[in-house]
């Protein structure tokens, strides 16, 4: 059995604006209730204050068991100059009209909603003590490529004389 959300939802966008100038693009997944969204045309991306719906790509990435969707990636373009809120409204009767198919090359800030954890870009691991030794001695085991080259060019040698003496004769 199938459930129907026949009203609009909405899941607020939370991001950090870069250190860059001009246009980036941001980018994030968005996890839905089952049966809330039967379409990815039934997802668009707001600006919270205007209430205009932004240009946006968006991608099924699971369904659930009804074929409803399970989550979404979401891509819209955002400019630094104007710092906004978004909102992702979903539901059945929100209709998609904007949208863009081929994103251009920008810098990509990763977005986060309520309930989801927030991914981190660094990672500092500690490892523990690490001791490198650096082995300085000229030793015959170091060299031990040198011997089948040498080998390879001696019979490389002795090939092409043997093959000269035969062409003179």
């Amino acid at each position: 059995m199938s459930t129907f959300v026949l009203r609009a939802d909405e899941i607020q966008i939370y991001f950090e604006y870069p250190d860059i100038t001009g246009d980036f693009y941001v980018a994030g997944t968005v996890f839905f209730p089952p049966g809330s969204v039967s379409a990815v045309d039934n997802i668009i991306v707001v600006d919270k204050t205007s209430g205009n719906e932004i240009a946006s790509n968006i991608r099924v990435q699971e369904q659930w068991p009804d074929g409803s969707i399970l989550s979404a990636e979401i891509i819209f373009a955002s400019n630094i100059k104007k710092k906004t809120t978004y909102l992702v409204r979903y539901g059945n009767d929100v209709k998609r009209k904007k949208t863009f198919s081929e994103p251009a090359v920008l810098p990509t800030v990763s977005f986060i909603t309520p309930g989801s954890g927030q991914t981190d870009e660094k990672m500092d691991v500690s490892v523990g003590q690490i001791n490198v030794r650096i082995d300085r001695s000229a030793g015959i085991r170091y060299w031990w490529y040198v011997l089948p080259a040498f080998i390879f060019i001696f019979f490389t040698v002795l090939r092409s004389l043997r093959t000269i003496r035969m062409q003179k004769e």
